[in-house]
């Protein structure tokens, strides 16, 4: 059942309105190093700008990061869609990779998991093979789910969606009976429990309350948290970045401290901790650093519902023709080479003659008998959706991709992205990159936009703005 967000804050004490984002990135930049964001999609940049994005994670490739100096950077593995034996061995790769780099430069890191807001993913898989193959082995885990500009937030431990005054427990929303990373419990203690098998127990989950936050010197909160033993799991309550910045400026001083920790955190948490300064909306005269007449390019391939009703909305600002619906039946069939290259003839034809186009893969979810059948199901769609955009030979004006799995996809194989920059946000949680030179289309404005992010226009908004230089 839904809680009243005014009922919670009448009885909590004000948020500490002191400017913790600032101290935040002086005691950052002190430490000197470098804040690792391991990313499961390619979302979870929503809330930053001017950070380099990779999509390899050789040695090679942390080393000259490390030389430079480079102070945050994300590495994009697109785990979410990949089963969890997969998962294993890409973590424990980067983790090994960054473990050597760290050693030949010297150079100190701290190192973030970041997932989804709604708490679908990986877990504990991903940051315990961190913690294990980067030798942290004295290391707590910090579990920070908020994601601000998603309207997640964490209140008396239990994690909660808001809509208005109504907070409405994760668990009681679509997102908990997600095919792969179905879940029963709101209350992160509880969920570390289910999700651990038990293995972890709820009364050996650590927390620290909204009152504690509020109430407490910064300096207390660092002293408490250099008392939490290995290896153990911590949630912090934050209902806004007032109560994250300071969250951040006390898990810094445990750093600078000594304290080893392994985050697991959605998106709102890395501009928080590294005291990123904030910044408004790109405007289209931002997108578009050169002239071009050629159409943009929309491509849909998130399933959940608010994906759907998003599309149905911006369908209305397309020419008829110029609207694309992939037939995942015929994906899965054995004549899928011939039906894809007449798609891409029609979308080059259109993209030529300035007209936007919208392709979308149609709307029946067809999953299999099991977690990896499903997988296997949803890469054939992506990877049919990859040969549409390496297939076409013109330059789109944009490409905005809808999805997690989407969006990487596209980026990695249809592109060839292996380092791009993401430049900031077209509207709230969702981020514009600007691709790398190695890329087909270089400088070519990207727009990642998560399936579970924005209201039902906003797809819609954010074409129509792109197309009028709003």
């Amino acid at each position: 059942m839904p809680k009243s967000l005014k009922h919670i804050l009448s009885n909590l004490p004000s948020e500490d309105t002191n400017d913790y984002r600032s101290e935040n990135r002086a005691l950052f930049s002190k430490l000197d190093k470098t804040c690792i964001v391991i990313d499961d999609d390619p979302t979870g940049n929503q809330t930053v700008y001017d950070i380099p994005l990779l999509t390899e994670w050789s040695m090679d490739v942390f080393i000259k990061e490390f030389i430079e100096g480079t102070p945050v950077f994300y590495v994009l593995t697109n785990s979410r869609s990949l089963t969890p034996e997969a998962t294993s061995k890409i973590y424990e790769e980067i983790a090994q990779n960054i473990l050597k780099a760290s050693k030949v430069t010297q150079r100190k890191f701290s190192i973030v998991s970041r997932s989804d807001s709604t708490l679908r993913g990986h877990f504990p898989l991903e940051p315990k093979m961190l913690q294990k193959h980067l030798n942290l082995n004295e290391a707590i885990t910090v579990f920070i789910p908020v994601m601000f500009e998603g309207n997640r937030v964490t209140v008396e431990d239990v994690h909660f969606i808001k809509n208005g005054d109504d907070l409405t427990p994760v668990n009681e929303t679509p997102f908990a009976q997600d095919h792969s990373f179905k879940y029963s419990n709101a209350n992160l203690k509880a969920y570390i429990a289910e999700k651990t098998n038990g293995d972890i127990q709820v009364s050996d989950v650590f927390s620290f309350s909204l009152e504690d936050i509020r109430q407490l010197d910064v300096n207390v909160l660092a002293e408490n948290i250099l008392e939490i033993p290995a290896m153990a799991y911590c949630i912090f309550n934050s209902l806004n970045y007032a109560d994250l910045d300071k969250v951040s400026q006390a898990l810094l001083r445990a750093e600078s401290l000594g304290k080893p920790i392994v985050y697991r955190t959605s998106s709102s948490f890395v501009p928080s901790y590294i005291g990123l300064e904030p910044r408004g909306l790109l405007t289209s005269k931002d997108v578009f650093s050169e002239h071009n007449t050629n159409g943009g390019l929309t491509i849909v391939g998130s399933y959940v519902k608010k994906s759907s009703e998003q599309l149905s909305n911006a369908l209305s600002v397309f020419q008829k023709e110029s609207i694309v619906e992939v037939d995942v039946s015929q994906v899965l069939s054995t004549e899928y080479e011939a039906y894809l290259n007449d798609l891409i003839s029609r979308i080059d034809a259109h993209i030529s003659h300035g007209i936007d186009v919208i392709v979308y893969t149609s709307r029946k979810l067809i999953t299999g008998n099991s977690q990896n059948d499903t997988v296997d199901i949803a890469m054939k769609i992506s990877n049919a959706l990859v040969t549409l955009v390496s297939g076409i030979s013109i330059r789109p004006k944009y490409i905005i991709a809808k999805g997690g799995i989407t969006s990487h996809d596209l980026a990695t194989k249809g592109l060839g992205m292996k380092r791009s920059k993401v430049l900031g946000q077209v509207q709230p949680g969702i981020p514009l990159w600007e691709m790398g030179e190695d890329t087909r289309f270089p400088r070519l404005p990207y727009i990642v936009f998560p399936g579970n992010v924005g209201d039902a226009n906003t797809l819609k908004t954010i074409i129509t703005k792109l197309k009028h230089h709003d």
